[in-house]
């Protein structure tokens, strides 16, 4: 297998990217765990979760304004 990164073109995209493979790595070194595990739980376990989450809250804050909006009508 050849050992050149591949590179965008782009010099920030590449050292963003860069930047989260080596937080991604120290992750792994801090959990005693490897990159690939870090990487399933963070982008398949974590993430979805906190977008779920994130998405029940706005689902209830709407429904809150709502709620509140009907009340000033009456008033």
């Amino acid at each position: 297998m050849n050992n050149i990164p591949i590179r965008s073109g782009n010099s920030i995209i590449d050292a963003l990217f860069d930047l989260c493979v080596n937080i991604l790595l120290w992750l792994a070194n801090l959990f005693g765990v490897s990159y690939n595990t870090i990487n399933i739980w963070i982008f398949c376990v974590i993430w979805p979760i906190l977008t779920m989450a994130l998405i029940v809250i706005v689902i209830r804050q709407h429904l809150r304004i709502k709620a509140l909006q009907g009340r000033n009508e009456k008033i």
